[in-house]
């Protein structure tokens, strides 16, 4: 899968932007840091398509997924306590052939 991201400036955490023409296979969305956790606030997933898109996001093990979105539909979610992975721990993405927009906030820490 090809996907483009930007890193929109954040006074806190981070912010992701990232989009692909043609989602297949299993993108790394932020990097983990050794001796920091990812933590999540907040995720969109658009799916962009005509057809179904199924998905799953994680880090050492699926943390949202796998999980179906029709064509041209998105899905949201908002975590309050944030959502947190292990220590280093990238985040990534895993998802079947579409075009989809990906927005994930949170913090590093």
């Amino acid at each position: 899968m090809a996907i483009s991201i930007t890193s929109p400036q954040a006074q806190v955490g981070y912010i992701i932007n990232a989009t692909s023409a043609d989602a297949s296979g299993t993108e790394t969305l932020l990097a983990g840091i050794s001796g920091q956790r990812i933590k999540i606030r907040h995720i969109s997933m658009h799916n962009l398509t005509v057809g179904v898109l199924s998905f799953t996001l994680s880090g050492a093990a699926a943390l949202i997924g796998p999980v179906s979105i029709g064509g041209n539909s998105s899905l949201r979610w908002d975590f309050n306590p944030a959502m947190v992975l292990a220590f280093g721990q990238d985040l990534e993405i895993t998802a079947d052939a579409g075009n989809i927009l990906i927005f994930v906030q949170g913090a590093i820490n």
